[in-house]
């Protein structure tokens, strides 16, 4: 009988507690050293369920119906598409919050804040949630209950339940933890695109939004051309880069505002 091995366990927790421990963290942290609002952190995450979790989707699902297997088939077509959807509802969304509910409160501090909302919930919810359902699995595996939770399936559906779960006990063990590195990435973006939309708004430079639409877009994208095409440790190591770029790009702006704040 096949069980899951430990070293893919460890990868599994070690992955969930950065899903968690890092917003957290960031949370508190910008909390004593700016701050900065936990509602800007709430209205982070609310904005990205209601944007990305509900309206993004509805729209996938309008698209598969009408254009099914020519976009889904067409890796071209479904990563474009992909990232170009992530960018304007995500971006959009970060641009209605920051004008309309934080207008005249929106500081710099609780743009950042509301980053870390914004990627804390993805992080909980595409990478704390997946390392829950596999180590609940990989618990059922390694008990002997499998087959008897797959009994009640006809045939079809228990083969592809199968493939789904064998992927458990066949994946590289490195592959588990790559969910939390993932995440960590994808989170450090948020909240340098949080940042870059706070600066359109408050400054009313719309050339940053664009470069907020851009970069988002273009990770989504890349990510998605690649996912199969190369290791993901090297996939990962390639958004870092853009991320890290990004990242001292966002860096170099925030410190340049506080700088003038201080001498003005």
């Amino acid at each position: 009988m096949n069980t899951v091995s430990s070293a893919s366990i460890t990868g599994m927790v070690v992955s969930l507690i950065l899903c968690v421990a890092a917003p957290v963290a960031l949370c508190i942290l910008l909390k004593r050293k700016t701050g900065a609002k936990l509602s800007d952190m709430l209205l982070g995450a609310v904005t990205f369920v209601i944007f990305a979790m509900f309206l993004e989707q509805m729209l996938h699902l309008a698209m598969s119906a009408v254009f099914g297997e020519k976009l889904t088939g067409n890796l071209w077509l479904s990563a474009l598409y992909g990232g170009a959807a992530a960018a304007v509802f995500e971006e959009f969304g970060r641009l209605v919050a920051m004008k309309y509910f934080l207008g005249s409160q929106l500081e710099k501090e609780n743009a950042l804040m509301y980053g870390v909302g914004h990627g804390g919930v993805e992080a909980l919810f595409v990478g704390g949630l997946t390392c829950v359902s596999n180590l609940a699995t990989s618990a059922m595996v390694n008990g002997g209950k499998l087959e008897s939770a797959l009994a009640g399936l006809d045939e079809a559906a228990r083969a592809t339940s199968m493939a789904t779960v064998s992927q458990l006990w066949t994946l590289p063990a490195y592959l588990f933890y790559m969910v939390g590195v993932e995440r960590l990435i994808a989170l450090t973006l948020q909240i340098c695109l949080s940042y870059l939309v706070y600066r359109a708004v408050r400054y009313h430079r719309r050339g940053f939004f664009l470069a907020a639409m851009g970069i988002h877009f273009a990770v989504d994208a890349l990510g998605a051309l690649l996912k199969d095409a190369v290791p993901v440790p090297v996939l990962e190591a390639i958004l870092a880069a853009i991320v890290i770029v990004t990242a001292i790009f966002t860096v170099r702006l925030y410190r340049g505002e506080t700088e003038k704040a201080t001498s003005d």
